[in-house]
């Protein structure tokens, strides 16, 4: 691979001087990038100005300040094709061709006679390519060396380096590319590509799951009624107790290696608890803390609901170590973390079975203030980023009935990076 490099270099030169022999001379045809005049054996030593003088006096004509001036605007011209002018002077119409990049000038039609050995004494072909603006050199057709205005292309079996005016890009045999462009920010386009290739947890991820309670209510012995808990007040609709997350994050890299990283998600989320309770006793703040009790009718008999739910909504501040690994990995991230949240609103919403009222009440129903918990992410290639939840902070307030704690689980249905 190297010595093929080494040819490819040595013949670079070669190739590019070969390219201006047998063009026929164009009046003014100017390569925009370097600012020569294409089409001619010019000096090196000369400006462009100095060239087209020149031009202009085998010509018999004179280049003026202000035509020199109008060239230069051309060249000067952001434009993504060809620029031309078209200017009289005296009797002679001189027409002025500006050629954006030396893909687009044809490399001469020239046949090349040579042949080179190599340690093996195996021939390389030398030849052009269809479009002619390449020297092509091969041997066994899984070496192959190009070399043109276009830059040099090394193939090596699976592995490919090629080299033009923006940088190097290598294709390793495993099919995984690297770039690396010209100029100081190099390095940075660089990492960039590397990260890439990496999962990113980063940017806005709407989480969808289902909401759960643990713990028991508190026995009571008194014969009071309606009773302040039954065993089957904690009882919910599973399908129906929704959690819904909004999140916004970015991650730090703490360590980083070729397939995988080890990273700190920080950021911000919105959060949604909804219970369903599958009863007909609604939530309640009392002295003693949140209780639960039916609701009865004008005739004293308790009164059966189609939906009954109590909604907390809470601002949390998730850290998520987590390890991240590349795009084509069957797992892609695993997170292990937690969060601290605080409760900004909360309220109970009930729909009368029969006559279909509706009653919403907010308070805070003794509900604890401050929420923190553990959290478990996973992302897998071809299947839903999945999430666990579990609060370490009661649900209620300390030291007030019930004593329950959420949790929660589902999925990522959105991500935006």
């Amino acid at each position: 691979m190297k010595a093929i490099i080494l040819i490819a270099c040595i013949w670079m030169g070669f190739a590019a001087q070969a390219a201006h022999l047998g063009q026929d001379s164009i009046l003014l045809k100017i390569d925009k990038r370097n600012q020569t005049l294409l089409g001619t054996k010019g000096d090196k030593t000369k400006t462009l100005k100095e060239e087209l003088t020149q031009v202009f006096e085998k010509k018999g004509l004179v280049l003026s300040d202000s035509l020199w001036q109008q060239i230069r605007k051309v060249i000067r011209t952001d434009s993504e094709g060809n620029s031309s002018l078209s200017v009289q002077i005296g009797n002679s119409r001189v027409k002025i061709g500006v050629i954006k990049s030396l893909e687009h000038y044809e490399a001469p039609q020239k046949t090349f006679d040579k042949a080179y050995r190599n340690d093996d004494d195996k021939k390389f072909n030398i030849k052009k390519d269809s479009l002619g603006k390449a020297i092509v050199f091969h041997s066994d057709g899984k070496e192959e060396v190009r070399i043109g205005l276009n830059g040099i292309h090394v193939k090596d079996g699976k592995e490919e380096v090629h080299v033009d005016w923006n940088g190097v890009r290598v294709k390793e045999s495993n099919g995984e590319e690297t770039r690396v462009y010209w100029g100081p920010d190099s390095l940075k386009a660089k990492q960039k590509k590397e990260n890439a290739n990496l999962f990113s947890r980063n940017g806005m991820n709407l989480n969808l799951g289902l909401s759960g309670l643990s713990g028991e209510v508190p026995q009571i012995n008194a014969t009071i009624y309606p009773m302040y808990y039954l065993q089957t007040d904690t009882e919910l609709k599973p399908f129906s107790s929704r959690y819904v997350s909004v999140e916004f994050s970015e991650s730090l890299t703490l360590v980083k290696g070729k397939k995988s990283a080890f990273k700190l998600g920080l950021g911000i989320s919105f959060d949604w608890y909804n219970f369903m309770f599958d009863h007909n006793r609604l939530v309640q703040k009392a002295n003693q803390g949140a209780i639960f009790q039916p609701k009865f009718d004008a005739q004293g008999n308790e009164i059966a609901f189609s939906k009954n739910k109590l909604t907390v909504s809470y601002i949390n501040i998730p850290i998520m170590p987590h390890v991240v690994f590349t795009k084509n990995s069957g797992i892609q991230m695993i997170g292990l973390g937690g969060y601290v949240g605080y409760r900004i609103d909360s309220w109970t919403k009930s729909i009368e079975e029969k006559t279909e009222n509706l009653s919403r009440v907010s308070s805070n129903f003794n509900l604890n203030q401050f929420r923190y918990g553990l959290r478990a992410e996973f992302a897998f290639k071809k299947l839903p980023d999945l999430f666990f939840n579990y609060d370490l902070s009661p649900l209620f307030e300390k030291n007030s009935s019930p004593n329950l704690t959420g949790f929660s689980f589902g999925i990522n249905v959105l991500s935006l990076n």
